[in-house]
């Protein structure tokens, strides 16, 4: 029973890796990104732990015993141990050191043929791992070399739990989340015959792109009414921040942890609190709401959840992970990983999640009738969108190798059964409507993404589509709000911005937030060229 001491503490070991140090370690890393606290997923986390741990274990007792009934050399079952070892080695230095390229995890289609460089590396680290320990345990035998092997484990288990407990120590991932919310679909099918005020934002739409795509459609007629912004600058290359400054007018200056400031950004949102005085039903339908404490339960559709999570959903998001980092590059397309989602395991009692995927949304308005009610209503709706995967055409038919321009087809036709829904339900005329992107979108990635669409109409306004020229920022929009609430039309919003102002721009990397450079956009939003760096930065 000794020989199968060194299984059973690899058993455990790579249950460690993979079960408890990168799930945890992710979480430490980004605990502001994920709705529960360390303290909730425990329970799941211990599950895979042992699950892995005693699985391994038993399998390879399983091996030891059938291999010791045909033989007392145990080839078979040493072999194995061998290759378990060269599997948590390979493992380990695949996740912990061949991690600088990998593909970003934003629901783009990962083109795996674009890694060969990572492949030929990720290739020849595996072989030469598995050469070094096959070719040793040959030469000098397997009883001989077992205990240097178990040695050499247990210190990169050392290292793992060295590297674990400081990056959980230094971070806020022992901090308690008090309340948890969700955002629902209560009063999704609600409109006043009264005053409304909808913001309909639609993810990653380029301004330049998307009026192409209009002027060819067969849809130039849905921004009747509206007053097209072309020149208008986000604040963020990324939806993480867009939105509570697209709301709020507040920056984020990485002064404080990201909670802090969405919880911050709303509670000063200013046109909460206009909506509060002209007594309109307040809702937001947002997939990842983040928005905390008191206030937030003043939204009709927002919910407290109760601290647990779906395990079985919870453990397939974080072994789409492990599959992902630790896989050699060869394998990593198997790990379907294209994005990870862990809002899905929040558990609705007596509530649904709103789902922010087009086609949901688009079912969710074939389905129900607008319901009309006598309070002033208001909703800010972000949907997909012009975001990845391109997976459809402008008829949201599934389709493979899709592109944007097909993406932001499927937009259009959205946003134009969006608006002909108010219409046909008599509360276009008494409603501001305003459509926009959190961001732009560029295929270069990071820059490009500072010209988003921005489309206004006021309360009963009725004119052919106008184009602005004044150069608008996000950060206008807080001001504007408010005029439009007061009866303003889009014409008489914006009027106070000087055509030769400079406009500010917060860029950093995906997955890099805690890192931020300020840009000045010095001529039109789209102009990659005027877009110049400040020598500000933004560190936390």
């Amino acid at each position: 029973m000794k020989k199968l001491i060194p299984s059973y503490i690899l058993a455990f070991l790579i249950g460690f890796m993979f079960a408890i140090y990168e799930p945890l370690s992710m979480y430490a890393t980004n605990v502001n990104d994920f709705w529960f606290d360390m303290f909730i997923i425990l329970k799941p986390t211990i599950l895979l732990f042992l699950t892995i741990g005693i699985g391994i274990s038993l399998l390879y007792t399983i091996i030891f015993f059938v291999n010791k009934h045909f033989s007392e050399n145990l080839h078979v079952y040493k072999a194995f141990v061998i290759i378990g070892i060269i599997f948590f080695i390979a493992t380990y230095i695949q996740g912990n050191f061949l991690i600088g390229n990998l593909p970003r995890l934003d629901g783009t289609d990962i083109d795996w043929g674009s890694y060969s460089t990572e492949s030929i590396i990720s290739a020849i680290v595996w072989i030469v791992v598995a050469s070094i320990f096959i070719g040793v345990t040959i030469k000098f035998k397997y009883d001989k070399v077992i205990k240097i092997y178990t040695f050499i484990i247990c210190t990169v288990f050392v290292m793992l739990s060295t590297s674990f407990l400081t990056l959980v120590m230094n971070s806020e991932a022992l901090d308690r989340k008090d309340t948890i919310t969700a955002s629902t679909n209560k009063n999704l099918n609600q409109a006043s015959n009264k005053k409304n005020f909808f913001i309909f934002l639609v993810d990653a739409v380029d301004s330049q792109i998307f009026n192409d795509v209009l002027n060819r459609s067969e849809y130039k007629d849905t921004f009747e009414d509206f007053t097209y912004f072309p020149d208008t600058m986000s604040g963020y290359p990324f939806t993480r921040d867009s939105i509570p400054f697209i709301l709020s007018g507040v920056w984020n200056e990485n002064e404080t942890n990201f909670q802090e400031y969405y919880n911050n950004a709303f509670n000063n949102a200013k046109i909460f609190e206009e909506l509060k005085k002209e007594k309109y039903s307040i809702n937001i339908y947002e997939d990842d709401f983040k928005w905390t404490g008191k206030k937030a339960s003043e939204a009709s559709n927002i919910v407290e959840v109760d601290k647990k999570i779906n395990i079985t959903k919870y453990l397939k998001q974080i072994l789409k992970y492990d599959l992902f980092k630790y896989l050699p590059y060869q394998l990593k397309m198997f790990s379907k990983i294209e994005t990870m989602d862990f809002d899905i395991c929040k558990i609705e009692d007596e509530f649904e999640c709103f789902d922010w995927e087009d086609k949901a949304f688009l079912e969710n308005m074939k389905n129900n009738d607008i319901e009309i009610i006598n309070d002033n209503y208001f909703s800010f709706t972000h949907i997909e969108g012009g975001h990845s995967p391109f997976n459809c055409d402008k008829d949201l038919n599934e389709i493979e190798g899709g592109t944007y321009e097909q993406k932001l087809e499927a937009t259009l036709n959205i946003i134009n059964k969006y608006i002909n829904r108010l219409k046909e339900n008599n509360v276009y005329d008494n409603s501001v409507v305003i459509i926009l992107a959190d961001h732009g979108f560029n295929y270069d990635y990071h820059t490009g993404r500072q010209n988003p669409i921005l489309y206004i109409k006021g309360t009963n306004e009725h004119h052919e589509m106008r184009e602005s020229d004044i150069p608008v920022s996000y950060c206008d929009l807080s001001d504007a709000y408010i005029e439009l609430i007061k009866g303003k039309s889009s014409e008489e919003i914006f009027k106070n911005i000087d055509y030769n102002r400079k406009r500010r721009y917060l860029l950093y990397q995906y997955l890099a937030e805690d890192h931020m450079v300020e840009y000045e956009q010095n001529g039109k939003a789209w102009d990659e060229d005027t877009l110049e760096p400040t020598g500000r930065e933004f560190n936390r």
